[in-house]
């Protein structure tokens, strides 16, 4: 990745940390994956358009190329993890141990 285009290495982020495919963020906002894929590693820079379309489906700040964590999307992608996390425990003991490791998480990601 060229070096002054931070902005692929951003929604390349962004994209891994809701859990997509390029394949399925490219789906999910009407582009070819190929050329998601030349963004993410920093060959092509995105026009304004897919720049606009792919900030609104990851919530990422194209001004200043940083991802948003405290976004709704994500609180609630997060959520959902921690539910499905502490639905896999297979007694109290064990849910007791992953929800002190989500709490953890949680003073990690600095999420309220």
């Amino acid at each position: 990745m060229k070096k002054e285009n931070n902005i692929g290495r951003k929604i390349k982020e962004a994209r891994q940390f809701m859990g997509l495919t390029q394949e399925e963020l490219a789906e999910k906002v009407d582009m070819d994956s190929k050329h998601l894929s030349k963004i993410e590693n920093g060959l092509h820079l995105p026009s304004y358009n897919t720049l606009k379309k792919l900030s609104s489906f990851l919530n990422f700040n194209y001004e200043n190329a940083e991802t948003v964590n405290q976004n709704k999307k994500i609180d609630k992608l997060i959520y959902l993890k921690s539910i499905k996390i502490l639905n896999s425990a297979k007694n109290e003991e064990e849910m007791k141990f992953y929800y002190t490791l989500l709490k953890i998480a949680q003073k990690g990601l600095s999420i309220h």
